[in-house]
């Protein structure tokens, strides 16, 4: 499973792109710059678990609050926030800054389009919904990232897309 972590707070703010596996008693981890494996065994009161990395051994405590997890390994406490790699696409995709003169809204990722909610020629607000893509089983709405009048649609319901496949474009409001 693909995962995306915001560990940490103010200054030791990082985010992580992670693969995690279960099987069988055994952890898989897939930092993209370290992997890790370790044998997993819960403990009885449900909250914590040990884990045999490399013939050692560490007992791993995990809480859950509104805001993610507490990891505590070694009597050090991280906090944690673990989303889908889809919301981090699609967070980029949000905060790119579009170009004056027009934009081109692009597949965040593998997927389907579902529905296209903008016609050639209509003048969208920042925000509105242009269409619905489905991508790791969840539909997503895109959205106007600016104001404009759309040009071209290059897309339609049904049809499969590649990541930075061009969708729509937006010319400069009128």
């Amino acid at each position: 499973m693909k995962l995306w972590a915001i560990v940490g707070e103010g200054e030791r703010k990082h985010e992580r792109d992670l693969e995690v596996q279960v099987e069988g008693g055994r952890l898989f981890l897939d930092t993209g710059d370290d992997k890790f494996e370790a044998d997993v065994v819960p403990l009885p009161d449900g909250e914590s678990y040990s884990l045999l990395v490399d013939g050692r051994s560490y007992e791993v405590a995990i809480e859950e609050d509104a805001d993610g997890i507490r990891v505590t390994l070694g009597g050090r406490t991280f906090t944690a926030t673990v989303k889908s790699p889809l919301e981090k696409v699609l967070r980029e995709v949000r905060h790119a800054a579009p170009a004056a003169s027009g934009w081109t809204l692009r597949a965040p990722m593998p997927g389907l389009v579902v529905a296209v909610k903008a016609t050639k020629g209509d003048t969208v607000a920042v925000g509105a919904p242009l269409l619905i893509m489905e991508a790791m089983k969840m539909q997503n709405e895109l959205a106007a990232e600016a104001a404009g009048v759309i040009e071209s649609i290059e897309v339609q319901p049904g049809q499969s897309v590649e990541a930075g496949q061009t969708m729509l474009r937006v010319g400069k409001p009128a």
